[in-house]
């Protein structure tokens, strides 16, 4: 699914209106007509709705759901600033909605909500820039002390559309519409806990997505299934790539297995593991078809090289991370100790000494050892942060996570699926290990494999928890999982 920034949707207005020949107010009343859709699944006819309306197109979009809720409910408009519209179209809606015989009030300096059944936040929409005025901290504050459903127009307050970053007075919407696209930061954490369930209306204007170019994407099963690897039928192993996994220790054992297993479920065509003799030994029982060889030097250039899942931070780590950096081939992915060794004995600048694709794979801890954010402003901007991180050293990071990131700094994905049943140690080495197989497939194709991982590894976790609880699934249930996954979504 394409995500908008909020600098694209008044492009995105104007378009509709000067091509496509949309009128303002048109687009209005197919807002306000999917508002009132919301607010009727939420309470029932007679209702008394208070609706909060701000002086731009997003207080415009509450009088158009006031003027055309106002026949079956009792319907109240606070007009925020005392400002009516500054729009046509906005001044239209709000005189319709004073000729249906709503209420238009200015906003209260005590405001009492005990006489409303349901709330509406058509303060500011997508467009807000700056610091938030006092009245709007105490409205959004006093919808939060009452309990009763709040529907909120494009984002509620104190939520940025382009971050996910949420102020500390933010307002929790039940709902969230949103118009004609959904927006990038509400995807993501943690402007999604404040969301409530989003409901998209593209307002009949989805043709604009042919004039525009989106940048940022949520990771579903249209995007899933257009970027898996296509796999022919006249075709042989060599069509399918090398996946090398540099995994596992006499510590963290269980790694090797994890990642190994995931990438031999992912599809490439060679998966080898590359580690101490007793692990390949142990692992040579389980998995008689992978290849087994002892050092990365023996790895082909041609392999997409995994690094990191299970090996223990130590020097000699990052000694050989930093040489894979530096040597040309193929798609390198650096995994949990790959990151913390790098970290702690050299440095990220060594990614710009690179002479591969690399593809890092931290969660919040990891990315804070490795970027120098502090790991409380990573989860708080987690799309910024991976963002800038990703641009300032031209690699590809997925940052794990609820909402899992995935961007080259350019492009950016949220991936949609994922719960606390993957929240397991070991959850990561399948990751990586899938991760690894897709990219032998398709490794001109970094930021889409990577994003492809997360998608498949996430829904994995997701239907195994319905059917186990998210207290019962463990990382080894997933690989097999994922498999099914690609089979129905290749159907």
């Amino acid at each position: 699914m394409r995500l908008a920034t909020p600098d694209m949707i008044s492009r995105i207005d104007k378009y509709a209106i000067d091509s496509m020949k949309i009128p303002e107010r048109e687009l209005m009343r197919r807002a306000g007509l999917a508002l009132v859709r919301a607010v009727e699944s939420l309470v029932s006819c007679g209702s008394r709705v208070v609706i909060f309306a701000g002086k731009g197109n997003n207080g415009g979009d509450g009088y158009s759901l006031a003027a055309q809720l106002a026949d079956r409910m009792q319907v109240t408009v606070y007009d925020v600033f005392s400002a009516g519209q500054r729009s046509d179209a906005g001044k239209y809606w709000l005189e319709c909605a004073k000729a249906s015989g709503v209420s238009v009030l200015p906003l209260p300096d005590e405001l009492s909500l005990s006489d409303f059944d349901i709330a509406v936040d058509a303060v500011f929409g997508t467009g807000f820039v700056g610091k938030y005025p006092e009245r709007v901290i105490r409205l959004s504050e006093s919808l939060g002390a009452v309990r009763m459903p709040k529907i909120a127009v494009d984002l509620p307050i104190g939520v940025n559309a382009d971050t996910g970053a949420v102020e500390p007075f933010a307002l929790s919407a039940d709902v969230t519409v949103e118009l004609s696209y959904v927006k990038v930061g509400l995807c993501s954490y943690p402007a999604r806990e404040y969301c409530g369930e989003i409901i998209l209306d593209t307002l009949g204007i989805e043709d604009t997505a042919q004039a525009f170019e989106f940048k940022n994407f949520l990771m579903d099963d249209e995007e899933a299934l257009a970027h898996l690897p296509k796999r022919e039928k006249n075709t042989s192993k060599g069509s399918f790539g090398r996946a090398a996994l540099r995994v596992g220790s006499d510590k963290y054992r269980g790694a090797a297995h994890l990642a190994l297993e995931g990438a031999l479920r992912g599809g490439a065509g060679y998966v080898t593991f590359v580690g101490e003799p007793s692990l390949a030994s142990e692992l040579r029982l389980k998995f008689p078809e992978a290849i087994y060889v002892l050092g990365t030097a023996s790895v082909s250039p041609r392999d997409v090289l995994l690094i990191g899942s299970g090996c223990e931070c130590t020097e000699a780590l990052a000694d050989e991370v930093i040489n894979l950096i530096r040597l040309d081939g193929a798609p390198l992915v650096l995994d949990a100790d790959a990151i913390n060794a790098l970290a702690k004995y050299a440095s990220a600048d060594v990614l710009l000494e690179k002479s591969r694709k690399i593809i890092l794979t931290p969660h919040p801890l990891e990315f804070s050892r490795i970027s120098g954010y502090l790991t409380e402003y990573i989860n708080a901007h987690r799309i910024e942060c991976a963002r800038e991180f990703a641009k300032k050293y031209g690699v590809t990071l997925l940052l794990k996570g609820a909402a899992t990131v995935i961007t080259d700094g350019e492009v950016t994905y949220i991936n949609s699926t994922g719960s606390s049943a993957l929240a397991k140690a070991g959850s990561g080495d399948v990751l990586a290990g899938l991760l690894a197989s897709l990219l032998a497939q398709s490794p001109d194709d970094t930021l889409g494999m990577s994003a492809l991982a997360a998608y498949l590894h996430g829904r994995a976790g997701d239907e195994l928890e319905k059917e186990l609880s998210a207290y019962a699934v463990t990382p080894s249930d997933i690989p097999k999982r994922v498999g099914e996954i690609i089979r129905r979504i290749t159907k």
